[in-house]
């Protein structure tokens, strides 16, 4: 029996322990007990191990201050923490190195809330890319990328009700904390870059805003399908 599968064990048999019947509840507590020592695990141990983290994709290797807002964003939603990490780009066998961000939560939560960040910043990247192609082509790279990053901004202020209906509620916030401090005891905090302040930005963030409130954001049908995308981005 691996780590996993005497977790799920622990966790049926401390359920048992709560019966009505004396005898069953004893019984079950006696095995949890049992289990626990075999595979050096205590209660704290055992609840810490429903907290899972997930990575997904960063948009941009810098942590620009729109995608920051919306995995902090989603974060919250789910009752998650997240970090920004860096991964060697082991697939290409290449030395570059990507950013990602770790989704940390209770059961599927942090799981559902890296897909539902890899849906909606694939959404944004693809409007902000449209918007600055829209712009004059007498601007400079640099005013674009600002006027983009403004859209942007917009674009994910405008979906936050859209991640609050889809994640729900029911976040279990001290369990979370709980884990952090145990596993991420001396986190940082990370600089992030916005690149709009200081040039020659309009009202690039209202269009963001209007084309954020077409995202889309959805859940299939039936166990793991739920995380399923209908109608996303191309």
């Amino acid at each position: 029996m691996n780590r996993d599968d005497a977790l799920r064990k622990i966790r049926a048999c401390l359920a048992r322990a709560s019966s009505a019947n004396e005898n069953e509840a004893a019984a079950a507590m006696r095995q949890a007990q049992t289990l626990m020592r075999e595979h050096g695990l205590d209660a704290d141990g055992v609840e810490l191990a429903s907290v899972k983290e997930h990575d997904a994709r960063a948009c941009f290797q810098p942590i620009l201050g729109w995608e920051a807002e919306l995995v902090g964003m989603i974060a919250d939603a789910f009752g998650c923490e997240v970090v920004s990490t860096v991964k060697a780009d082991i697939e290409h066998l290449s030395m570059r190195a990507l950013r990602y961000w770790r989704l940390i939560g209770v059961n599927a939560a942090a799981e559902v809330a890296a897909y539902a960040f890899e849906v909606l910043s694939a959404q944004c990247v693809k409007a902000r890319r449209a918007h600055i192609c829209r712009q004059s082509k007498n601007c400079k790279p640099a005013t674009k990328a600002a006027r983009g990053d403004l859209f942007a901004m917009g674009w994910v202020r405008a979906v936050r009700d859209l991640v609050e209906r889809f994640a729900g509620s029911g976040h279990n916030a001290e369990l979370v904390e709980r884990y952090m401090r145990q596993r991420y005891p001396s986190l940082g905090k990370a600089r992030v870059q916005h690149r709009d302040r200081g040039r020659n930005v309009r009202d690039d963030d209202l269009a963001g805003a209007q084309a954020g409130r077409r995202a889309v954001l959805s859940r299939g049908v039936g166990g793991a399908a739920e995380r399923k995308l209908i109608g996303g981005p191309a």
